[in-house]
């Protein structure tokens, strides 16, 4: 077994001697990924940080380990090894009696400081500039997973589209066939709606398929808009606005998305024109009386899942959800929280908490009988919408597939008739 030098770096024992080493600090760096907290380590490899005010750290680096190292060689240091930690030992001293200050005497000064001490390659011009681009370029790293500690956050949130003028004005814009000028949205990573006032108001249409959007919310006063498409969401909430912000919305496709409770769907019913509406996909779809609630709470609703409103339904909506004797069940609707306090949450219960070795058992066998995308995406919802899926719930799927497709023969879906 070869004998270990000291200029050997060994990450395992997190020694590096005669580095400079950096690693990310949490938050800061997501968002500037070439500034992270800095030390440097002495020639038996024992890391100095200026970790806080009055305080330098030794061997107990902050915000962690390094994930980076640039070696230097003490060559270019008059005096060798004995001068480079000489230096080191009297820029921590020097640091145990200063504030931290994160723009002009942090952590890279303290570094700059050692360097400019011992005249490190004959210069006295060490800052936290030219070290930060330094160890930017000329480091490496420990680990090749360190690569995406620093670099993945920032590429995430740089991923992130927001709506800017810019942004709309570069997206498709088009009249469609039913004569509807219409602004595609689709697919951009869209996490929440904003800026839409750019858009003046010149659209009947905008999809919004294919994104992130969690609120249904932060619309301007748009007397033109009367379809929305939000297939593919996480939508879990509808600002109760809506029907003054879009007073002429007629159809509202909510396909794949996050709705929990009835009561979530309340906003709507301000919503005076709104005909065409659908939750497929949605955890709501699996609640008691769900069709009728819809019916009895967004009266002017013609067409639910592709399926035509029947005046039967409207009657039995009525008789359920009306006057006195439809208090129960109107008491009975429920409404998603959100909130953000964190106490208020920790008292939540635990998803799955009180589910029985039985419901488990029949959660297990559904995961198992799941053959396709469809089933599995069906599946997920009736676990979010708190049921346990009973023996052939698959099968529901299949009449539910075969009953959409009978009402789009029938022509049943969103295209409206053509007037002669």
């Amino acid at each position: 077994m070869m004998a270990i030098s000291d200029r050997d770096i060994v990450p395992e024992a997190n020694r590096f001697p005669y580095c400079i080493v950096w690693t990310p600090i949490p938050c800061l760096t997501w968002f500037f990924p070439f500034i992270g907290h800095m030390g440097i380590a002495t020639s038996k490899g024992v890391i100095r940080d200026f970790a806080g005010s009055f305080y330098v750290a030794e061997d107990d680096m902050g915000f962690g380990w390094p994930t980076r190292y640039l070696q230097l060689s003490p060559e270019n240091v008059e005096g060798g090894a004995d001068v480079f930690d000489r230096c080191i030992q009297e820029a921590s001293e020097t640091y145990k009696e200063r504030m931290h200050n994160l723009i002009c005497d942090n952590c890279h000064s303290h570094v700059a400081l050692a360097l400019n001490s011992m005249n490190y390659m004959e210069r006295e011009d060490w800052n936290m500039v030219n070290l930060a681009i330094l160890i930017l370029t000329k480091g490496s790293y420990v680990r090749k997973i360190d690569i995406l500690s620093q670099w993945l956050p920032f590429l995430i949130i740089i991923s992130m589209v927001r709506l800017t003028a810019e942004f709309m004005a570069d997206r498709p814009q088009f009249v469609n066939t039913l004569n509807m000028r219409e602004l595609n949205l689709r697919g951009c990573k869209i996490p929440v709606i904003e800026n839409m006032g750019v858009t003046r108001d010149q659209f009947d249409l905008i999809d919004f398929t294919d994104n992130d959007i969690r609120k249904l919310d932060n619309f301007p006063n748009f007397k033109r808009l009367s379809v929305l498409y939000l297939h593919n969401n996480r939508i879990n909430y509808i600002a109760p606005d809506i029907g003054a912000k879009l007073p002429n919305l007629k159809t509202l496709v909510l396909t794949n998305n996050n709705i929990c409770e009835l009561g979530d769907i309340d906003p709507l019913a301000n919503c005076e024109k709104l005909e065409y509406v659908t939750f497929i996909g949605n955890p709501i779809t699996h609640k008691e009386n769900y069709r009728l609630y819809i019916i009895y709470k967004l009266s002017t609703v013609r067409v639910i899942d592709f399926n035509r409103v029947r005046l039967s339904e409207r009657e039995a909506a009525k008789m359920m959800f009306k006057g006195k004797s439809g208090k129960k069940a109107r008491d009975a609707i429920q409404r998603s929280v959100h909130t953000d306090d964190v106490t208020e949450k920790e008292n939540n219960a635990t998803p799955g908490s009180n589910l029985t070795d039985d419901d488990k058992a029949k959660i297990k066998e559904a995961i198992k009988n799941a053959k396709s995308l469809a089933e599995v995406n069906y599946l997920q919802s009736i676990l979010a919408s708190g049921k346990v899926p009973e023996k052939g719930w698959n099968r529901q799927l299949m009449d539910q597939n075969d009953e959409q497709q009978q009402q789009e023969q029938n022509g049943n879906g969103f295209v409206e008739e053509m007037k002669t």
